[in-house]
């Protein structure tokens, strides 16, 4: 794990309020709340970015529950009295904030598509759901896993800065879990997805379940025997007879060998749409390195993508 060495103009805090301030923004999907709110925000709560979701959505849902009492006049009169007082506190409290009555009164408006009640619901809940993705740039030659919002499998390569959109999940590589259907035998082997190989048993093809995350690969299978990766290719350098001519192996002893590019599927450049959150929005999002030495490249290196300009 690469460690971290804090720049002489980055502080820790600066780093933790600026993760937390892309937590919130992905929360909103980015739109609803500016770049410039949210670090106002995250300063002002000591980034805490739970606590300021929780404000919006009580606000926005305390609106909701008002206009269903005025339409039902019986219920809103059965109401506790003292229960009244301590929301129209809360709500108080928390209109004292603009930023956040903005943000809620944003959110009010919204039309209530699929799209937007999930939002609102995650939101309530504090979650952002993701999953580990790979990533590839053509340019470095390089890949990478990060976990993403599922929302948008974007990330940005380290090196030439440039966004892609994840390797689709049929074409990613890596270490490759296999389960073979005629032996029964589990194993693993470097490999592509909808790319036979070879069972190391009973040497019968076989196609790829999974590809591994790298962070997730460390833990042996049940009586998992280390096997030298071989497989049916033409140019693999551990070839196994009889071989499919016009085949390539992917493995990356052969293609250094070969010297072939590392990158199998290059990722796509991602075009956007003014909805994309800089990534490393999770404690765990990175497979290459701790989350907080890419936020800090991203606050030394290059300035923060001023996306809300693309709003309309």
């Amino acid at each position: 794990m690469e460690s971290i060495v804090m720049h002489q103009d980055i502080r820790e805090d600066e780093i933790e309020l600026e993760k937390n301030s892309r937590r919130l923004r992905e929360t909103f999907h980015a739109r609803v709340v500016p770049k410039p709110i949210a670090d106002s925000l995250m300063r002002r709560y000591d980034s805490d970015c739970n606590l300021v979701v929780q404000k919006i959505m009580r606000l926005r849902d305390q609106v909701d529950d008002a206009e269903l009492g005025a339409e039902d006049p019986l219920t809103n009169d059965a109401q506790d009295s003292s229960e009244d007082n301590d929301d129209r506190d809360i709500q108080s409290e928390d209109n004292d904030d603009r930023d956040i009555q903005k943000i809620a009164d944003h959110l009010r408006v919204l039309p209530l598509t699929e799209k937007n009640l999930r939002m609102f619901d995650l939101a309530r809940h504090s979650n952002i759901p993701g999953s580990q993705r790979q990533f590839a740039c053509p340019c470095c030659d390089r890949s990478w896993w990060r976990k993403v919002p599922e929302r948008k499998k974007v990330s940005r390569c380290r090196l030439c800065k440039i966004k892609y959109d994840a390797v689709p999940r049929n074409q990613e590589w890596g270490l490759a879990e296999y389960n073979c259907q005629y032996c029964n035998n589990f194993f693993r082997s470097f490999g592509q997805m909808e790319l036979p190989a070879p069972c190391y048993r009973c040497r019968n093809v076989v196609l790829p379940n999974i590809i591994i995350p790298p962070q997730e690969n460390r833990t042996p299978l049940r009586n998992e025997r280390r096997s030298d990766h071989g497989c049916c290719a033409e140019d693999c350098y551990n070839r196994q007879e009889p071989y499919v001519p016009g085949t390539h192996c992917i493995h990356p002893r052969t293609r250094e060998m070969r010297e072939l590019p590392k990158v199998l599927c290059p990722s796509g450049k991602h075009v956007s749409t003014g909805s994309t959150v800089a990534s490393c929005i999770s404690q765990s999002s990175s497979m290459e390195c701790d989350v907080e030495v890419i936020i800090q490249e991203d606050l030394t290196g290059i300035p923060e993508e001023d996306e809300d300009k693309q709003m309309k």
